[in-house]
């Protein structure tokens, strides 16, 4: 996180909010006028541009424990709906809200907030913008392998200190039911052996980062009831990275405690290879670190196709998309969808318009539609009905 997004902008957005939320059922039934009211000084802070046409406020989210004067702040679900589309559209500063925790003196003050916690910045997928296809960044890395680790499938969870106190925290609330369990795995005792560890390696620890596995996290990949840690990264009191051999020695002080994810170096060739192998199941993907000029470096998701499909079996279905369309919440509905999904659900809703037309033309009427099924899709009948009432609300003179 750069020093001007801490050391400025941070500061500011807490001690506006806090200024003006001071209870929870301000946040509930203050934020929306407040966001309106105030764009302009949130456009300044977040860094957008008021010619985009956005309320600022809509691009973050924040969590507030009043009693510990700790904030929690992150980007919102509509950040991914509309800053893709704008070129620059995600700021330093927005991309620095990713579960960032500080504390503050008094509501207001500028100069009593303090970073306590944060987790990695915005990081992207492959594909996911012009800057993350394969062609763009083979061009960054000249065909050289770069460092990845595997992406465990899990709720990635932040352990800091607190008021003496061992804390931990997802990156969208403060309290969790994920958060708290991930607890049971690590105690006081063992993050400040950790921490020692890290200050024999001139490193100043404030916040362990990792990916929290266990059968109430479980998203795709089967891990047949583990529990387990997998420390991904540190970051010290100024916010700033550990080295990777910093992490290793972490994990080798406490074993059993912390297990690191599998790396191997890689060309983007091969990597890009790698995921798009569909014998490779119950595997969520890689991710990246690209070099940047200035010697720093940026990640980046690779998703295993087969992770994809699974996902979108999980999320979608075109009984599901018909049904959004009927009722005309599709772009509501997209929205809260994974970024990963989010194009592979306009393909299939480009399908179902393609077989209305068809449908319209031909004669066939809802007909075509019936094209569309697939086991996945459940009940055949009920699948049939959803066609109809979907067909019947596009061309209501049938």
């Amino acid at each position: 996180m750069s020093d001007t997004v801490f050391g400025t902008s941070v500061p500011h957005l807490v001690a506006f909010l806090t200024s003006k939320i001071k209870t929870p059922e301000d946040k509930k039934l203050l934020w929306a006028g407040i966001k309106r009211e105030h764009n302009d000084e949130l456009c300044e802070i977040l860094g957008v541009d008021p010619a985009w046409g956005i309320q600022a406020g809509n691009l973050i989210g924040f969590d507030i424990d009043f009693d510990r004067r700790l904030m929690l702040l992150n980007y919102s679900p509509t950040a991914h709906n509309l800053l893709h589309e704008i070129p620059g559209g995600w700021t330093s500063v927005v991309r620095a809200l990713r579960g960032l925790v500080v504390s503050y003196d008094e509501p207001g003050d500028i100069n009593g907030v303090r970073l306590v916690s944060r987790g990695f910045e915005k990081f992207f997928n492959q594909g996911e913008l012009p800057e993350t296809k394969v062609d763009a960044l083979c061009q960054v890395t000249i065909g050289e392998p770069v460092f990845c680790t595997q992406k465990e499938d899990g709720h990635m969870i932040e352990f800091f200190m607190c008021q003496k106190k061992l804390c931990s925290t997802t990156r969208g609330r403060l309290q969790t039911p994920s958060g708290q369990e991930a607890l049971s795995l690590l105690t006081r005792a063992q993050f400040i052996k950790a921490s020692e560890v890290a200050r024999g390696m001139n490193f100043d620890l404030m916040t362990l980062v990792c990916e929290f596995v266990h059968p109430m996290t479980r998203v795709h990949v089967e891990y047949n009831g583990a529990k387990q840690i997998y420390l991904l990264e540190a970051y010290d009191v100024q916010g700033r990275p550990a080295f990777h051999e910093t992490l290793v020695r972490i994990a080798q002080a406490l074993p059993g405690v912390f297990q690191l994810p599998k790396s191997r170096w890689m060309t983007i060739d091969q990597l890009h290879a790698e995921v798009n192998d569909r014998s490779v199941v119950n595997r969520e993907g890689w991710v990246a670190q690209i070099p940047t000029f200035g010697g720093a470096s940026r990640r980046i998701k690779f998703k295993y196709i087969s992770y994809i499909g699974e996902m979108v079996r999980s999320k979608l279905s075109y009984k599901y998309l018909m049904n959004c369309m009927k009722n005309q919440r599709l772009d509501k509905m997209l929205i809260t969808l994974p970024e990963e999904i989010r194009a592979h659900a306009y393909d299939m809703v480009r399908e179902v318009k393609v077989k209305l037309v068809v449908g319209i033309d031909s004669g066939k009427n809802w007909w075509s539609l019936y094209d569309l099924y697939t086991p996945e899709e459940g009940s055949l009948n009920n699948f049939r009905n959803v066609c109809r009432a979907y067909y019947k609300s596009q061309v209501p003179s049938v």
